[in-house]
């Protein structure tokens, strides 16, 4: 199984890579792992209509997207909201290539906030790709504290337990990619909703 984790913050060498990296390394069910750094590629604010406005780097984001089957997506926390970035990366994305694909949430911030991006992706998100959001999230609140590299001893109670809640969150993901696999090529008549 093949696993994306997109890291949607805006800024070449940012936490959130760090967070995408560390995630990576940890051991999980997925042969195959992927970051994609949005940074990396252009994504212009879509029409809403023309595939063209989704711009030229669109094509090689999709490919990546649509030969995995579970998403970690990342998003710095920026004025209490997920990046712009993350959220056109959701608005282009479409059934065929997300849909009914488990992915999990991680909101980054250098304070102790973080759960504002998280609810703000968890109300719109997913309504037209139909990515399954699970029922696990993580937040990674001062972030620059945590999840360098140290030896187990010297770990902080709260570097430790947001390490063992990455895990566990991961481990939960491929278990979802396993039993939703067969969900992948369902296409729902009402692709806006009721």
């Amino acid at each position: 199984m093949k696993l994306s984790i997109i890291n949607g913050s805006q800024r070449k060498g940012s936490q959130s890579g760090r967070v995408a990296e560390f995630i990576k390394t940890q051991r999980h069910s997925f042969s195959d792992v992927e970051v994609i750094e949005l940074a990396d590629y252009s994504l212009p604010f879509w029409d809403g209509d023309s595939r063209e406005s989704k711009g030229e780097d669109w094509a090689i984001i999709e490919a990546k997207l649509s030969a995995s089957d579970a998403y970690v997506l990342i998003t710095p926390e920026w004025s209490g909201m997920a990046t712009p970035m993350l959220k056109q990366l959701l608005m282009n994305a479409s059934v065929p290539v997300t849909g009914h694909k488990p992915a999990l949430l991680v909101s980054v911030s250098s304070s102790v906030n973080g759960v504002f991006p998280l609810a703000e992706l968890m109300v719109s998100g997913n309504k037209n790709n139909k990515m399954v959001f699970i029922p696990a999230n993580v937040i990674v609140r001062n972030v620059e504290e945590m999840l360098h590299p140290v030896e187990g001893s010297a770990l902080s109670s709260r570097d430790s337990a947001i390490r063992e809640r990455i895990t566990e969150s991961v481990s939960l993901l491929g278990r979802y990619a396993e039993l939703l696999k067969p969900l992948q090529s369902y296409r729902d008549p009402f692709i806006y909703g009721m």
